[in-house]
């Protein structure tokens, strides 16, 4: 009797636990509409880089960050470099290069600054978070490690700094000695020295490679839909079709959740032919020939989320090009700090939201990179024959600011 008292109390016990950890989870619905509408936004050019320009020259865009002081660094994923540019548009200097020695990197995909200004940029394979000074004097370069065991077959995707550490996302990759290869997507908080900490999320696929096929789905995961704040917390949106934004501690404990009643888009034919681009560029980098490729339907409910230095959570959201408001090229669904979805920002003009990729700085400007999406797929040698070899206008970097 007394043994099945003490099992009751633990029962209990455990449901209060899991009810207060419940209860300090805030739940935010918002419903399809903002409450201040779609506002549209005329940009006005600050200044530009790149283009025709000789002087500066970029290969890919990765990844951009502005730093405390205002100054805006470029992550170059080809000419392996960080650019330096001040915030009224001057080129300053160029961080890193491509190579193997101290402060050096090779095809780096994401970079993050920390809290003292150390610029650290991810070497994408093998896995290595390369860090240097701002000036560019090389500190040395880390791994990603488990219980204190350096992971193999590692391949870096997305770093953001944290309190004190980071957070690593990347692909392990496991091979049994036949044709399988199990690829866990992780994305992980880990200590100054790459040792993880906690798992904030992760997926397991598995790769046939006598039967080498991708599909969009199995490849999904959060690279694009994570975000850290000035607030320290980690903004991660988990399911590519479902409009949910979970908002946690770095060590996991979700604080709250902003969801917004959603229907996805179905994708245009132009839409449907981007994603298997990407797909097959993807599949270049594999070990084996691809035999097929499998997309979805509809475009994903988040695309991209940044948070600005007010903490407004600006998302772009899936949307098909016939959706988008007359006389705008790309929209932006925009939250208060609390999770209320404020408004809809359509930005006018005539760039591709398709092929053109567009950064919002936590000052709340915009940088748009013209022909981003035909640079990526040049520099993953998604075209082979150098007779089908497109030309490839040289990237622009154009900084605006909104009209007020």
């Amino acid at each position: 009797m007394l043994q099945h008292r003490n099992v009751a109390l633990f029962c209990i016990c455990v449901l209060l636990m899991a009810t207060g950890s419940a209860l300090t989870q805030t739940v935010i619905d918002n419903p399809a509409q903002p409450t201040g509408g779609v506002q549209k936004a005329s940009l006005v050019e600050q200044w530009r880089l790149g283009g025709d320009d000789e002087d500066l020259f970029f290969g890919t865009i990765a990844r951009i960050h502005q730093g405390p002081d205002g100054k805006i660094y470029i992550l170059d994923g080809q000419l392996s470099q960080v650019q330096v540019i001040s915030p009224d548009g001057e080129y300053l200097n160029s961080l890193s290069k491509e190579g193997d020695g101290p402060g050096e990197v090779r095809r780096p995909g994401d970079f993050f600054v920390s809290e003292d200004g150390t610029i650290n940029i991810l070497n994408g394979f093998p896995g290595r978070v390369v860090s240097i000074t701002p000036d560019g004097s090389p500190i040395g370069s880390i791994g990603y490690s488990i219980d204190g065991k350096q992971t193999q077959f590692g391949v870096f995707i997305r770093g953001l700094a944290t309190k004190g550490g980071m957070i690593l996302g990347g692909i392990n990759m496991t091979f049994g000695g036949g044709p399988l290869s199990e690829q866990n997507y992780y994305l992980a908080r880990c200590d100054a020295e790459g040792n993880q900490l906690n798992r904030l999320t992760e997926k397991t696929t598995t790769i046939d490679y006598s039967d080498f096929h991708l599909t969009e789905k199995s490849m999904d995961f959060i690279w694009a839909r994570v975000a850290t704040g000035p607030d320290g917390l980690v903004y991660l949106a988990e399911e590519r079709d479902n409009y949910s934004i979970s908002v946690m501690d770095p060590d996991g404990t979700v604080k709250r959740v902003i969801n917004r009643a959603y229907k996805a888009p179905v994708r245009t034919a132009r839409q449907k032919k981007i994603a298997t681009d990407i797909i097959e560029a993807v599949a270049v980098n594999y070990p084996a020939p691809l035999r097929g490729s499998e997309i979805e339907e509809t475009e994903p409910a988040i695309g991209n989320l940044i948070i600005t230095s007010d903490n407004r959570i600006w998302v772009s959201p899936g949307v098909s090009d016939d959706d988008l408001p007359q006389g705008t090229w790309t929209l932006f669904d925009v939250f208060s700090p609390e999770g209320v979805y404020e408004k809809q920002v359509a930005l006018t003009g005539s760039y591709n939201r398709n092929r053109d990729a567009v950064f919002v700085l936590p000052d709340g400007q915009f940088l748009v990179i013209t022909g981003a999406l035909d640079a990526f797929l040049n520099q993953m040698g998604a075209v082979t024959s150098e007779d089908e070899q497109p030309e490839i206008d040289p990237l622009e970097i154009i900084c605006f600011k909104l009209e007020n």
